[in-house]
């Protein structure tokens, strides 16, 4: 149980939230999103969540270079209309990848660390970790508040990993566009994505709506200013995942293929990062390391998940707990309903969370930036699968 490791620190005040342009955490079902305590964490726990991140991202890279090697696209889930450009930038832009997450279970309270899956692609939680969760420091208690510290370099890693994409373009105008496709929270992060572009040197930084975007096969990514006058973009960051190209926009797909072979924009996350955010990449990477101390059993067939055991069943191409269902002993424990039932099934052994007296189970999430693992954040759930309802939990570091 974790109850002794909750520190009461209060909720930021709506005031903070909206000064700091997040005033939609401060309405209507996301009154409560932010939990009112924060859970200590030791040095060694710290220790143990960065080594097995960035162990983690190292073994997802091999296991990239892998499929491309050979050519299991199928078994990543990759669609045919994705793998010419999935393909290049494996062999092009493996550097250029900017930040994602990894969702973890366990961590806390000597339960063991294991990874659930890798938001590498379009990532959240941002905003949350780099303003809010610092703040939440200054509301402990004051005999708490002077020592306080936490693990939380998202900003700057993203700076750093930003600079380290400008080095690798050294011909590329600093000129980025962000992407997002109307929803309020996508918007957020990007706006912090976009502070940390103009802190790493990028000249011109624009946001701009994707029904919007202009995408020329023979002239790259614009936007329009008025009537016959467009401003073109070498850097586009898109809060668009790569599937949802891909599926839903082959047109997209098809234009963003000879945009990025032809170099006339680079495009953030690269389109390698979907082989990443795959969930079916998650039994490659158990082949490649079948005792990775961090892995469970995955698999992309129910058979193969031993008779009577526990596991969870989640789209490969899932987010936001949608289409998971949680199956013990045969029979599922819990079931949600979602928009990515049509993509397959990845089949994973169920792992122990970490739990307070209430049931809530927590899931810890490390940012990498590029490779580096920056910051630790938290989410807790009345239910087995962490969803939209789940609330976000900051942490705090103590010494032993």
């Amino acid at each position: 149980m974790v109850d002794n490791r909750l520190i009461e620190a209060g909720r930021p005040a709506p005031r903070f939230l909206r000064k700091h342009g997040l005033g939609w955490f401060a309405e209507g079902d996301n009154e409560d999103y932010f939990a009112p305590e924060l859970l200590s964490v030791t040095e060694a726990e710290l220790e143990h969540f960065r080594a097995q991140a960035a162990s983690l991202y190292e073994l997802a890279r091999r296991a990239a270079r892998h499929v491309g090697e050979r050519q299991r696209w199928a078994d990543a889930g990759i669609p045919d209309n994705a793998v010419e450009l999935v393909e290049h930038s494996l062999r092009t832009e493996t550097e250029l990848h900017l930040a994602g997450r990894f969702d973890f279970a366990g961590g806390l309270d000597g339960i063991p660390l294991k990874l659930l899956e890798f938001n590498a692609d379009t990532f959240s939680l941002a905003p949350e970790t780099a303003t809010v969760m610092p703040h939440q420091l200054e509301l402990l208690p004051r005999q708490y508040r002077q020592s306080a510290r936490q693990y939380n370099n998202l900003l700057s890693g993203l700076v750093h990993s930003f600079r380290r994409i400008l080095n690798h373009r050294p011909n590329r105008h600093p000129s980025l566009l962000l992407s997002g496709m109307g929803h309020e929270e996508d918007w957020l992060n990007i706006e912090l994505i976009a502070m940390a572009a103009r802190q790493a040197g990028f000249q011109d930084v624009q946001m701009m709506a994707l029904e919007k975007v202009i995408f020329s096969e023979d002239d790259g990514i614009f936007i329009e200013l008025g009537h016959e006058e467009y401003q073109q973009f070498d850097f586009w960051f898109k809060m668009v995942p790569w599937d949802f190209i891909a599926f839903e926009e082959p047109e997209l797909m098809g234009l963003l293929t000879k945009i990025v072979k032809r170099e006339l924009a680079v495009v953030l996350n690269p389109a390698w990062s979907m082989l990443l955010q795959s969930k079916a990449l998650l039994p490659i990477m158990q082949e490649l390391a079948p005792t990775h101390p961090a892995l469970l059993r995955a698999s992309l067939n129910r058979e193969d998940m031993p008779y009577g055991s526990n596991y969870v069943a989640k789209p490969i191409f899932g987010r936001t707990g949608d289409n998971v269902s949680v199956i013990q002993n045969g029979r599922p424990v819990q079931a949600n309903d979602g928009d990515y039932g049509e993509f397959p099934m990845v089949y994973q052994e169920f792992a122990r969370s970490a739990q307070d007296e209430d049931g809530d189970r927590y899931q810890p999430s490390i940012f990498c930036a590029g490779s580096e693992p920056c910051a630790l954040c938290l989410r807790r759930q009345d239910g087995w699968i962490v969803d939209d309802d789940a609330e976000f939990v900051g942490h705090v570091i103590r010494d032993s």
